[in-house]
Order: C-alpha cells, then sequence, then structure tokens
C-alpha cells in the first residue's frame, strides 16, 4: 500500500526495517529515542492503510498494542509467571512462557504456550531468519479457550519475530482462522 510506503515513524523515532508479507501486510519498524532501550515499535498496514501497532521490549515481550481500527489498547499484565525471553530462546533453541495481557483495562487474556527454533533458516534479502514453530494456549476474558499454532520467522539481527502461517483452534480442534503473512521482502 502507498501508505506504507511512505510511513514517517513519529518524531524523535527511527526506521530500521520494512517488511512486505504476503497476505497483502507490510509492517515497519522503528525505535524511538523516548522509550526504554531494546523497545521496538511495528506498524502493521492492509491495503486500507494502518491497522495495527505494537511495542516489545528487548526480550520481545508485548508492552503495548494499538487495536487502530477497533480502538483497543492491550498491555502486558502484571501476572507473568514466565516471561517471554528471547535471549533464551537463542540460548537454548525453546522458550516457554505464561504471562496475561489487559485490554483496555479491563479485559484479561492468559497466554501459555512455547516458541521452539527448528534448526532451519531462510534467507530473505540477504538476511538469515531462524524458523520457530509455536504454540500457545489462549484463556480467553469471556471464560473461552483457544489455541494458535504455526511458523514465525526470528531475526537474531533485529531482535524480533516476524509473522508467518498461524493457525487459530477452537477447543475442538477445528480451524477457526489461517492466515499467511510470511516475509517476502526486506527492506
Amino acid at each position: 500500500p502507498l501508505a506504507a510506503q511512505t510511513f514517517t515513524p513519529p518524531e524523535g523515532c527511527e526506521g530500521f526495517l520494512t517488511v512486505q508479507q504476503r497476505g497483502c501486510m507490510m509492517s515497519n519498524h522503528y525505535t524511538c529515542e523516548s522509550d526504554p532501550e531494546g523497545d521496538q515499535w511495528r506498524v502493521d498496514f492492509v491495503e486500507g492503510g494502518p491497522v495495527f501497532a505494537s511495542r516489545i521490549n528487548y526480550e520481545t515481550e508485548w508492552v503495548e498494542s494499538l487495536g487502530l481500527i477497533t480502538r483497543t489498547r492491550t498491555v502486558l499484565g502484571e501476572d507473568k509467571p514466565d516471561p517471554a525471553n528471547f535471549t533464551e530462546l537463542l540460548e537454548t533453541g525453546i522458550d516457554t512462557y505464561d504471562f496475561t495481557t489487559v485490554t483496555n483495562d479491563e479485559e484479561v487474556t492468559r497466554y501459555r504456550g512455547a516458541d521452539v527454533l527448528t534448526g532451519e533458516t531462510v534467507e530473505i534479502d540477504g538476511h538469515e531468519l531462524m524458523v520457530m514453530e509455536f504454540t500457545t494456549e489462549v484463556d480467553e476474558p469471556e471464560g473461552g479457550r483457544s489455541r494458535q499454532e504455526g511458523i514465525n520467522y526470528v531475526s537474531e539481527e533485529w531482535r524480533l519475530f516476524l509473522p508467518g502461517e498461524t493457525r487459530s483452534l477452537n477447543p475442538d480442534g477445528s480451524v477457526e482462522d489461517e492466515r499467511d503473512n510470511t516475509p517476502v521482502q526486506l527492506i
């Protein structure tokens, strides 16, 4: 989308990566001098414009995300028995996690799962990405439970995950949603 190609990060911030993905999505990544060291932002664009923004920290925890269409704000909850740990993933090949997020100051969602490096890599535009499989159990605010699984790509160079193929499963194991946002170009 044209808007994503001409994206300018907010004042005091500097862009470092644009990712063109399958599924007609483009993400712009940037850092801001006012944020804690290691934090970075991403804004996702679809054909109609920006739809999602998020900030992660040095260990790739979801610090904050903004649904730009739904006007929702989600922050990392205080209940983190097993926080996400990018360093552990790189050192051991696996990272388990158990944490909560809070949406609009009231809806609590719990995420439990594991990220596992497969040992495979792919190269896109001269950048090596590690292939990672993930499985996440999601306890929804309304009391239901769902499961997400798929493949993401890990950049040690930029210390972040790039989306890949994701399946959301219903409690009975049937597929609710499938998406393929595998990166095809890194700019």
